[in-house]
């Protein structure tokens, strides 16, 4: 298959309502719908379609506990590593987290492999939050997908 560019991808990665983070930065934390000018002057809910579309994807994905969606029919929507808040942040507990990170993107199937995921803690001595950093190969894409998601162990953060 020959490898498309990222205008070619938009449609295959699908399009989905635009989120706006209230923390930039690649927080993805307290998201709210964009809203803006449509063509014929009125506003209207904006659309993200493309590698965007994918970025936002995965990082609900991560976001999102894994079960949370049951009641609305996606019961292995989302990542186990929420369950993980409360434990200390050691070697033993990030390893935990980035196996869950990997179960989860697993299931996204707009990825065709994961090229690497590393969970690091952001202080040293270790506080309550990790950097978890990804980068994986989107299907019938050349260039990587890179993305950092930031978690806290701490409880109520």
């Amino acid at each position: 298959m020959a490898k498309r560019t990222a205008e070619s991808l938009a449609p295959f990665l699908g399009r989905d309502l635009r989120l706006d983070y209230a923390q930039h930065g690649g927080f993805f934390e307290d998201a709210d719908l964009v809203t803006g000018k449509t063509g014929q002057g009125r506003r209207d809910l904006l659309l993200v379609d493309g590698i965007d579309n994918l970025t936002q994807a995965i990082a609900n994905r991560l976001k999102t506990r894994k079960g949370e969606l049951s009641g609305l029919g996606h019961p292995n929507y989302g990542s186990r590593h929420h369950d993980l808040i409360g434990e200390p942040n050691v070697e033993r507990t990030r390893n935990l987290v980035k196996l869950y990170v990997l179960e989860a993107l697993r299931e996204e199937a707009r990825i065709e492999k994961v090229l690497s995921a590393t969970v690091r803690a952001e202080h040293d001595p270790p506080r309550e939050s990790v950097r978890i950093e990804i980068s994986v190969r989107v299907l019938g894409s050349a260039l990587p997908l890179n993305l950092v998601v930031p978690f806290s162990f701490g409880v109520g953060l």
